[in-house]
């Protein structure tokens, strides 16, 4: 018996790891925490706990009770602030992980965008600004009629509107000051990459590539009321394959980690030339449905078992294997679309037609 804690399993990317997991035959006795006690409703775990949320002081000493109550072997925490609190306090939890160093898992999108220009790997032309007067001049500086403002960290879009005009910069950003939501130094004023959305998923074990795909996102859920038309998780995506994402993806993670362990979430953009750029990496935390892929490759693909991530991550953070052989690149044949939607299941469709319901 396989005896594992996942942290923010009620969240879409907890469900997904959890059922990754579950499709085995092989025991797994997973414990889920969750802050939200409605949406710890949704994985298929063994034993629920509704926990405090990762701010809390309380949070790390309730994952310690967790693991010596349920004597738990393995953590995973799925969402990426967790999975920093953890990574910062791994030596007090008596559970293995398998995580990146917390210096490379705090970097935020500022500073991310700077390590990988400084390494000479596209990325979006970025300003700061001082005070809500700079913000004329920023316009000014962009050879563009709209440009892009979204927060330094955060997942989902997080306060970020593409914006025409420097008024409606400066509005915005007013508007979240004056909620107390953030603080000036808390936005970015980017160029506006309008091309093809990319994520390039992968997985390493100390210094290596083990393993990764890309996908294209094409939709998103309730898009039509979100100020930004972007809501986190993608309702379409699609396999593609494309050897220049794999070349730029494995180069960013390598600049962010000199030895990268676990799992890197890379966010690429086209610009209107079609050059890819990278937009963000998220170290430590798997996109929301990297494990759905995992699932899809055990239950419709019948691939190996090590295609499917969560499960490799899991066996190897279990210490039951050490020297994992590099799976490769693009682990997914290209084309197939996933679509997804409240309350409308899961579905496979193909360019000729054809679908599979997953879930």
């Amino acid at each position: 018996m396989k005896r594992i804690l996942v942290t923010g399993s009620g969240g879409i990317g907890g469900v997904n790891f959890v059922r990754a997991l579950k499709i085995f035959k092989e025991k797994f006795f997973i414990v889920g925490t969750d802050f939200n006690q409605f949406y710890l409703q949704f994985p298929d775990v063994d034993v629920r706990v509704n926990s405090p949320k990762h701010s809390d002081p309380q949070f790390v000493k309730t994952l310690i009770d967790i693991v010596e109550k349920h004597k738990i072997d393995f953590l995973h925490p799925q969402p990426s602030s967790e999975a920093l609190v953890i990574a910062e306090k791994k030596n007090s939890i008596r559970a293995k992980t398998l995580l990146p160093n917390p210096e490379v898992m705090s970097k935020d999108k500022l500073e991310t965008q700077q390590l990988l220009f400084s390494a000479g790997i596209p990325v979006a032309e970025t300003r700061i600004i001082q005070n809500i007067e700079q913000i004329d001049d920023v316009f000014s500086s962009f050879d563009a009629k709209t440009l892009w403002i979204r927060a330094k960290s955060g997942a989902g879009g997080n306060l970020s509107l593409l914006c025409r005009s420097s008024e409606e910069a400066k509005h915005w950003i007013e508007l979240w000051t004056i909620r107390g939501k953030a603080k000036l130094d808390d936005f970015l004023i980017q160029q506006y990459l309008p091309g093809r959305n990319l994520a390039w998923d992968s997985f390493w074990f100390e210094g290596k590539l083990i393993v990764s795909f890309t996908r294209e996102r094409l939709e998103y859920p309730l898009k039509h009321i979100s100020p930004s038309g972007i809501t986190g998780t993608p309702t379409v995506s699609r396999i593609i394959i494309e050897d220049e994402v794999n070349r730029i993806g494995e180069k960013a993670v390598r600049t962010m980690d000199q030895r990268p362990h676990g799992n890197y979430a890379v966010d690429l953009k086209e610009d209107s030339n079609g050059k890819f750029c990278v937009t963000e990496i998220d170290s430590g935390k798997f996109h929301t449905t990297t494990p759905l892929w995992g699932f899809i490759s055990t239950k419709i693909l019948k691939q190996e078992p090590f295609f499917n991530i969560p499960y490799l991550y899991t066996i190897l953070g279990l210490e039951e294997m050490t020297d994992p052989e590099i799976i490769g690149s693009d682990i997914y044949p290209d084309g197939m679309y996933l679509l997804r939607h409240i309350d409308c299941g899961t579905w496979l469709y193909y360019d000729d037609g054809r679908k599979e319901k997953i879930l």
